[in-house]
């Protein structure tokens, strides 16, 4: 029985030759097809170079700065005021930093403030206003419910708003510092790791308007920040003064009792009198010794209060001109060319197995 001489990798060299005529079938149906595949993708490609066009321009401007906040050292200094019950050491969190810059508090304080845009003639109003304008705000919360069409501030009095004024404050907000299903917010705060450098950025349509906010926003998260990190050592500061203005007064007012005293007793031999100017004398010494005493400690509060001081300082502000934001018209037709592309590719690639399958 003679045996057959089988040449190797014999299923492999079919399975390949299979797999290049089923590769050059499906080329030849798609060619076939090649008009339909442009015509399928003629939507996506109108629809992108749409988007694109009408998609407005952007200005960011972007804030670097740093924080040295002088709390969380001073070694042998921390220690020395510590025993004076002064000065309390903390480190910088950045985290904080981050939350603080989008807390309501300073949001709602930058969106109150007046500014002069061509938003309205030039003419000043609330950037809240500016926003809601420039972004068309009012049409996209407008629906079957409530329509917000030509909505607008006319007061910062956010305690005496009514609900629909809270409701749009409210809304805003989320635009501003985003949220789950808030699109291309305004602002963002952030920081490098590696650096510690802090990065304030307003994206919004008007160049003047993100410069102004990122410079607002800076300028609120600094004052409360230091506010906030400096209240104890103020408050200790504000107490010892108020104790040496206090000693001191009294001091000279005795100091000025024991000088009349004596202009109108000399040469005393009054046993009494001699004992009533001893004792202002020896009142005069203890205040004295007193006033010495809380002015050190004014001294150390004073020194307590401008060594913890936070240091936060601008390192690049913005300036115009920004570089404008837009989509590419060539870039956006590309890709709704292969999108539409793809996706007739695929339907009658599918198509065609489904045929031969059944076939």
């Amino acid at each position: 029985m003679e045996q057959q001489n089988i040449p190797p990798y014999q299923d492999d060299e079919i399975t390949l030759k299979e797999l290049i005529e089923k590769l050059l079938e499906f080329w030849r149906e798609l060619w076939a097809k090649k008009w339909w595949i442009i015509l399928i993708a003629i939507p996506f490609i109108l629809y992108f170079g749409y988007k694109a066009k009408n998609t407005p321009i952007t200005y960011t401007a972007e804030l670097t700065y740093t924080l040295n906040d002088a709390g969380g050292g001073g070694g042998a200094l921390s220690g020395i005021l510590g025993s004076f019950g002064l000065g309390k050491g903390g480190k910088v969190n950045l985290d904080r930093i981050v939350a603080l810059s989008k807390s309501r508090n300073i949001i709602h304080k930058v969106l109150f403030t007046s500014i002069p845009l061509d938003t309205f003639g030039g003419k000043k109003d609330f950037i809240a206003n500016h926003i809601i304008t420039l972004q068309e705000l009012d049409k996209e919360w407008t629906n079957k419910n409530k329509d917000w069409t030509g909505f607008k501030f006319d007061s910062d009095s956010i305690d005496n708003f009514d609900l629909n004024k809270l409701q749009a404050l409210k809304m805003l907000y989320g635009k501003v510092v985003g949220g789950k299903d808030t699109k291309d917010q305004i602002f963002s705060n952030g920081f490098n790791e590696d650096t510690g450098i802090l990065t304030i950025s307003s994206k919004t349509k008007d160049e003047q308007l993100s410069i102004e906010f990122s410079k607002l926003v800076f300028d609120e998260l600094k004052a409360y920040y230091t506010a906030t990190s400096t209240k104890g050592n103020r408050n200790t500061f504000e107490f010892v003064e108020q104790k040496t203005d206090s000693i001191f007064s009294l001091m000279r007012a005795k100091e000025f009792q024991l000088s009349r005293f004596n202009d109108s007793h000399r040469n005393l031999s009054d046993p009494n009198l001699l004992t009533q100017r001893k004792l202002m004398e020896t009142e005069i010494l203890k205040l004295k010794t007193m006033y010495a005493e809380v002015t050190k400690n004014k001294e150390l509060a004073d020194f307590s209060l401008t060594a913890g001081t936070p240091d936060i300082v601008i390192i690049d502000e913005p300036i115009p001109p920004l570089d404008p934001a837009a989509m590419s018209l060539l870039i956006e037709i590309i890709k709704g060319g292969l999108l539409g592309g793809l996706l007739a590719v695929g339907f009658f690639i599918a198509r065609k197995i489904v045929v031969d399958a059944m076939a």
